[in-house]
């Protein structure tokens, strides 16, 4: 039943509930990497010159990594559900401003918006699905659909934006959010339980909030402009020392104050904090994956965009069938097993791809490697999402929830900047001593994913510490939230 003092279906059924945020979260995944394909068309549409053409792509990371952790906060505040029906309705108006910018700067200010709301959807999404399946193996079934999401919404964003971009115009790369939104937030009323207005909230901490913010903020955005500005000038020393300072500002805020931005009890369960941690390892090397993967499937293969994203779908077979069987076996067996044996397939995997040439097959070479690495990071991520979640109260969900996107998005960025510059900085060694420009650039990928298969290497040594750690600490207390489900199959909520 509906909790006193709410409004809206006196019971839920719990597989719309998974159905409707997951649909959410994996809009937002696909606006990852759905404008990759794209960017050369965004380019020459807009008049983008080189350097601010990756705007696109930085300010939707820029604005999702920085304001998660006000996300979490307000999700706990405001309440679940009205947070995810405002920041749901943001996230599609932001869409529909990128679909008609005019120029590149309205472009570039749109795609910041639309991460703003994605900051407050994510953690919103996640917390309501935390609070819908509270019985440990229903939770566990839950988290395995939500971390499968992470790999197949970013392979998909690829396959949708190339068949977009081929066979209609790049705006609707943007556009086509608007039905679905509009969608899930007539559904949402019917499925969702309204939040209980008589719960106490908790007020957060938003000077430590606004000192959060600044720090992943200043650190994203002067890694990301390393492209353009080396890693020992002044200009980035500067910025990663104020993102320290800041950092450092608010770990202090969050001793002192009365309700931390992070509850202090999150922070004491140690297997959570290195999960987290495993996170964003994990995510550097993914989505860089994405990154110079599709450069050299297009510069290199010379494919087009829809065969692009097409060549990712052994990628997602992989990683949704490891994902679904990895999320069976965590009622049973535990986590410790995939958190260690899934990041070491996945460096497999990206080590494979590493020994790539320019005359590389796909059937021979590519493909085996991305079904290999899918079904690596399918396990992988299935598990480290439960441990990072798992020790979560219902009150702390939201808080949680978006650590774990912070993460993951802070990882993605910083991974794809990082690698970048290593590899433009290799391509021009190797353009200097004689080489050819295929050859450089090849080069210069191959150097790139043995990086992001060193990457999954830490992320497996990770994993195999928070197995440890989760061991040494023993069984997780019996809390309201692991209550069993009632018998007629619904969860309540609110």
């Amino acid at each position: 039943m509906s909790a006193p003092g709410s409004t809206g279906p006196a019971s839920v059924n719990p597989r719309l509930v998974l159905l409707l945020v997951c649909t959410a979260q994996f809009v937002l995944l696909i606006d990852d990497t759905i404008v990759n394909v794209a960017l050369p068309t965004i380019g020459d549409d807009l008049d983008f010159s080189a350097n601010s053409l990756s705007w696109v792509t930085n300010a939707y990371f820029l604005t999702f990594g920085g304001f998660l952790l006000i996300g979490g906060g307000l999700a706990d505040l405001l309440g679940r559900r009205r947070l995810f029906a405002g920041s749901l309705a943001a996230f599609v108006l932001a869409s529909a401003a990128c679909g008609l910018a005019p120029n590149a700067g309205t472009l570039i200010a749109a795609r910041a918006a639309q991460g703003i709301a994605g900051a407050l959807l994510s953690p919103a999404a996640l917390a309501i699905l935390l609070a819908t399946f509270r019985e440990r193996g229903e939770r566990a079934r839950a988290l395995g659909v939500w971390a499968a999401l992470t790999g197949l919404g970013a392979a998909t964003g690829l396959l949708l934006g190339g068949a977009l971009v081929e066979w209609t115009d790049w705006r609707w790369i943007f556009l086509i959010n608007l039905p679905v939104g509009a969608v899930a937030l007539i559904a949402l009323p019917r499925i969702i339980a309204s939040d209980d207005r008589d719960a106490p909230a908790r007020v957060p901490d938003f000077v430590g909030a606004a000192l959060g913010t600044l720090a992943v903020l200043l650190l994203v955005y002067t890694v990301v402009e390393t492209d353009t500005h080396p890693w020992t000038s002044g200009r980035t020393l500067l910025g990663l020392a104020g993102a320290g300072v800041l950092a450092l500002g608010f770990a202090a805020r969050q001793r002192t104050a009365a309700e931390p931005l992070i509850p202090r009890n999150l922070l004491r369960v140690r297997q959570m904090v290195l999960a987290q941690v495993m996170v964003l390892v994990a995510a550097g090397g993914l989505f860089a994956m994405f990154f110079f993967l599709t450069l050299y499937m297009q510069n290199i293969q010379a494919w087009s965009p829809i065969r692009t994203g097409l060549s990712y779908l052994p990628f997602s077979v992989g990683m949704g069938i490891a994902s679904a069987i990895t999320a069976k076996l965590l009622t049973t067996r535990g986590p410790a097993v995939p958190l260690v044996l899934g990041p070491a397939i996945a460096a497999a995997g990206m080590w494979t791809l590493s020994r790539m040439d320019a005359a590389t097959s796909f059937t021979a070479h590519l493909m085996p490697a991305l079904v290999v690495t899918g079904l690596g990071l399918g396990m992988a991520f299935v598990a480290v999402i439960h441990v990072a979640t798992g020790g979560a109260g219902e009150s702390d969900g939201g808080v949680a929830s978006a650590m774990v996107t912070t993460c993951q998005q802070i990882g993605a960025a910083i991974g794809i900047a990082v690698l970048v510059t290593l590899a433009t900085n290799l391509r021009d060694d190797r353009l200097a001593s004689g080489a050819d420009f295929m050859t450089a650039s090849v080069d210069s990928f191959s150097r790139a994913f043995e990086i992001q298969a060193a990457l999954m290497g830490c992320a497996a040594l990770l994993g195999a510490l928070v197995a440890w750690t989760a061991h040494r600490a023993g069984p997780a207390p019996e809390s309201p939230t692991d209550a069993p489900a009632p018998s007629d199959g619904k969860l309540p909520v609110g």
